[in-house]
């Protein structure tokens, strides 16, 4: 009888949520009129959606792309191999967008690359870090990885060649997102969602529409749901190379942690919460840099996804979005329709001043320009975008 009453609690909390899936858009602006006056865009296009981006220097980028609806959104991974993601090189003066190799990669290891993080150990060599959703046919082989990369720098151009990884354990809590290096040792990670993808077994394969769909839905209403009823549990994690320990950061669970950046002068690690609309500031021990406290918070005036610290100004670059139901609006559509053609969208960019506190926003989208917004970052007058959902980068070119 116990079960049955919350079964039937947790029934009406979810047919609350769905009939209450309403994108709320901030009255700070009219965004349309925003929208006319912000106009001079640029796209540049690339297979798969971009994730996320770092700078190499004032000239290039580094993007991590992999297909985003494909793994996490529909079926489709799980009844048939799909394309590998890959990084992207993007040169900013020629703009040319340049697929990048990863020699000695590990045969048979599928790569769809989501966070990434640099770490430099001289102007022509750099370590890169990379979250990879290694997603199978057989669910029991998926492996959430962190891969390691050398990069070196010569003339211009760039190798990338596979040194290790990390693979969590199967029966992590969630899947990954952002990371940040810290020391060659140490790299700090958050996780996203409450429950992994639903598995989907290659026996009922001729069924498996419906049934997928069934627990998919089942898996999007209880992330909902601990939203709603503000159950905080993603977190901030860091991992030691050296012993091979997983530490749990105190005071930072969260909604849906996203996006991480480091200030390595101060020692301060900075990590976006999105629907909590703030950003966490979490300083880095000394004498044990897997161990960090929190010491800070940054309220945000939108919808934060992943960030990027800027040492010389002193300032923090984000992409922002409208709402969570906005997200899974345009995830829902995708499911039903195979596009995200139908579902208005809000997105931009956000600047802030950590030195002085002040925040400024920047580029208002709505509909289609580039739906979905999840990373952002200014170099000298431009402002880069992309987005999990749309392939390429978005270009807001000042004047």
């Amino acid at each position: 009888m116990k079960f049955k009453g919350l079964l039937g609690i947790i029934v009406l909390l979810i047919s609350f949520i769905i009939y209450n899936e309403k994108i709320n858009f901030s009255n700070k602006y009219d965004l349309n009129e925003v929208n006319i006056k912000n106009r001079n865009f640029k796209y540049i296009n690339s297979i798969f959606p971009i994730e996320s981006f770092i700078k190499l220097n004032d000239e290039l980028l580094i993007c991590s792309s992999f297909q985003y609806p494909k793994i996490f959104i529909t079926k489709e991974y799980l009844s048939k191999e799909i394309e590998e993601g890959s990084l992207y090189l993007y040169n900013i003066k020629k703009e040319n967008l340049q697929q990048l190799k990863i020699e000695n990669f590990p045969i048979n290891v599928p790569f769809h690359p989501h966070g990434i993080s640099l770490y430099k150990i001289s102007n022509d060599k750099y370590y890169l870090f990379i979250v990879n959703h290694s997603i199978k046919i057989d669910p029991k082989e998926n492996e959430e990885r962190i891969e390691k990369i050398l990069l070196t720098f010569e003339k211009k151009s760039i190798s990338l060649t596979f040194k290790t990884r990390i693979i969590l354990p199967q029966n992590y809590f969630g899947t990954l997102n952002s990371l940040a290096v810290i020391d060659l040792n140490t790299i700090y990670f958050t996780t996203k969602n409450y429950f992994p993808l639903p598995s989907f077994s290659n026996d009922n394969k001729n069924m498996g529409n419906y049934l997928y769909q069934a627990k998919y839905k089942l898996y999007d209403w209880l992330n909902i749901l601990f939203k709603r009823l503000n159950l905080k549990k993603t977190y901030l994690y860091s991992y030691n190379w050296d012993n091979e320990k997983i530490n749990l950061i105190e005071n930072s669970e969260g909604l849906s942690n996203h996006g991480l950046a480091y200030n390595k002068e101060k020692s301060i690690l900075y990590m976006a919460r999105p629907h909590e609309k703030d950003i966490k500031l979490f300083e880095i021990s000394k004498n044990n840099p897997c161990k960090a406290l929190l010491i800070d918070t940054i309220k945000t005036i939108y919808n934060v996804g992943n960030i990027i610290y800027d040492d010389e100004k002193e300032k923090i670059y984000a992409g922002i979005f409208g709402s969570t139901m906005e997200l899974i609006n345009l995830e829902n559509n995708f499911i039903k329709n195979g596009t995200y053609e139908d579902v208005t969208t809000f997105g931009g960019f956000e600047e802030i001043d950590i030195k002085n506190n002040y925040e400024i926003t920047d580029i208002i989208l709505m509909k289609n320009e580039l739906k979905g917004v999840i990373s952002g970052i200014k170099i000298n007058k431009n402002i880069y975008l992309s987005s999990s959902y749309q392939n390429g980068l978005l270009i807001y070119q000042r004047q």
